[in-house]
């Protein structure tokens, strides 16, 4: 059989006219020209500055050294430049700590945006439609008129320059308006606040201990990258062996709430503590300053009773530092200095709160809101772990749940103040293994500082907790925890363990023990063997290489710190 090869002729597209009318033309021209620099639009936005703080003076400028321009009011809107990455913010006010932040660039700039989105199907039809037009007319013997043929490479040119435009413009704006932080006030004492004498300060620092970041320049400082990291430098390790006593007093004299301890009594002052949680040391060219955070505490001077405590960032000026040229007195005299400057911050944030300034403002001991003893008959004991079990409750708020321990048969409860907080108008109480069958709490009184808290429930003939005595206290001895952990399904857990030993934490006077505490247990009881009440469970101490340390507020507190005298 014989094969032939044969050519086969396709015939030529055919179109009656070039694909792509001058209307059509027109209208992406008309696009283009109109979407191609819209996002410029947007950098005549102005810029709004609203200080928190009352009269401060607000300046800015391009760079951190300044100049700086002021700012005439906070009704005032500036245009800022969009192009800049970013500018630096000054707040100033006499009496307030002045406080520099730098302004960056947030607010997407949607109409650049919205010209990419428009460029893209114009700008692909333009390069796509303008050979495929003379291909098309080419192939068919129709030469494109001179109108096409203009509209399409304009229709091109446009393309191109539009992408041109539209790539410059910022991706990101300054905001319409900016929130400028509180400044911290340089609080000084009152006449008629409470002194202050300084406590132990002790650094609790991780095991890298004092760290510091080397940064090329300050450049790389402002915007955080670039730097190297040191940790346990020997030049450096002095610094944890410090006793800051001295240094932390000075602050307290500089900010006229100081008074040595010989002229202290327990009725006009209060202890400061505090810890050192984070170190660090920052350079940058040939400049030193140093970042820490501090946890501040206030308690009585006898230390039996705890305020309150709160932690703070504080941070030096950047002072002259070339650590190679340094003698070992002068690095160490430098180091001290922007410490005790960073510690002193720290200290100004803490005691400018509110919170702070009422407990200085009040009688010491910090008395309840109600100044009647309340007298209470308690009876129907338990004696035994048993008898304990039903001797606590499940307590359920509005934001969670905790425990509770009924001290008089006619429903008066102890629980911890953290428990309550401040709902204090939607209590209830589930005592049985029917957690929908909840009975509602009255809240009576509570001791924040001691973490204590009173409520009642209306009811009679309940079984109840006796009050152990410091006696019956005694390290080593058999505990049960009796508590609701983690979910009210499992109200009136009871787990096991010992008294680990009896402390001072944070303030408190407090049982140790390594029974197993959850979230939920708070305001449980601490029981021993025969069912007394040992203590009411507060908190545990929990992190990767800490476990099984768990508090509980002594039983024989509850009477003072509750102003209730319970006979039993």
């Amino acid at each position: 059989m014989l094969f032939c090869a044969t050519s086969t002729r396709y015939p030529p597209l055919m179109f009656k006219k070039p694909p792509i009318s001058v209307a059509m033309l027109c209208c992406l021209i008309l696009t283009q020209s109109l979407f191609s620099g819209c996002g410029y639009i947007s950098l005549t936005r102005k810029t709004q500055f609203v200080p928190e703080t009352e009269d401060v003076t607000v300046s800015i400028a391009e760079t951190k050294d300044g100049p700086f321009t002021a700012i005439a009011n906070e009704k005032t809107k500036i245009k800022l430049n969009h192009f800049k990455k970013n500018y630096w913010v000054k707040q100033e006010k006499e009496g307030y700590v002045t406080k520099l932040e730098e302004l960056t660039r947030t607010s997407s700039n949607r109409l650049k945006k919205l010209d990419i989105a428009l460029l893209i199907p114009t700008g692909v039809a333009a390069t796509i439609f303008t050979p495929l037009h003379f291909l098309v007319g080419t192939r068919q013997n129709v030469q494109p008129n001179i109108i096409q043929t203009a509209a399409l490479f304009t229709a091109l040119g446009i393309g191109v320059g539009g992408w041109a435009a539209v790539i410059p413009a910022p991706g990101k704006l300054y905001p319409k308006k900016v929130e400028l932080p509180k400044l911290i006030e340089i609080v000084t004492k009152d006449s008629n606040q409470l002194s202050l004498v300084a406590g132990k300060h002790k650094f609790v620092l991780k095991k890298k201990g004092v760290r510091v970041r080397d940064y090329p320049s300050m450049k790389e400082f402002d915007h955080g990258y670039g730097y190297e990291i040191r940790d346990t430098i020997p030049e450096f390790e002095f610094i944890e062996e410090l006793d800051l006593f001295n240094e932390v007093e000075e602050i307290l004299k500089n900010a006229e709430y100081g008074i040595d301890t010989v002229d202290a009594d327990l009725n006009g002052t209060l202890r400061v503590k505090s810890w050192t949680y984070s170190l660090a040391y920052i350079t940058a060219e040939n400049q030193i300053r140093c970042e820490l955070k501090t946890g501040w505490a206030l308690q009585t001077l006898d230390e039996l009773q705890y305020l309150y405590d709160r932690k703070f960032s504080g941070n030096s000026k950047w002072v002259a530092f070339n650590e190679d040229s340094l003698s070992k007195k002068e690095l160490e005299s430098t180091l001290k200095s922007t410490l005790n400057e960073a510690l002193d911050m720290s200290f100004k944030k803490f005691v400018a709160m509110d919170t702070v300034q009422s407990i200085l403002s009040s009688p010491v001991p910090i008395p309840l809101a109600e100044d009647s003893l309340i007298e209470l008959q308690a009876g129907n004991f338990g004696n035994s772990v048993g008898d304990a079990v039903r001797s606590v409750i499940t307590i359920v708020t509005n934001e969670g749940h905790g425990s509770g321990c009924i001290i008089t048969e006619d429903g008066y409860i102890i629980t911890n103040a953290h428990v309550v907080e401040e709902d204090t108008t939607n209590l209830q109480a589930i005592m049985s293994d029917d957690v929908e069958d909840k009975v509602p709490l009255k809240f009576i009184r509570m001791n924040e500082a001691i973490d204590l808290a009173l409520l009642k429930l209306d009811s009679t003939g309940l079984k109840t907790l006796k009050l152990a005595t410091k006696e019956d206290i005694e390290t080593g001895t058999d505990v049960y925890a009796i508590g609701t952990p983690a979910d009210v399904d499992l109200g009136q857990t009871v787990t096991r363990g010992i008294i680990s030993g009896k402390r001072k934490f944070g303030g408190h006077q407090v049982i140790q023990t390594d029974v197993a505490i959850s979230p939920g247990n708070s305001g449980g009881g601490l029981i021993s063997t025969d069912g007394l009440l040992l203590g009411i469970v507060t908190s545990e101490m929990k992190s990767r290489r800490i476990d099984d340390i768990g508090f509980a507020i002594p039983a024989y507190v509850i009477e003072d710190a509750l102003k209730i005298k319970i006979n039993q």
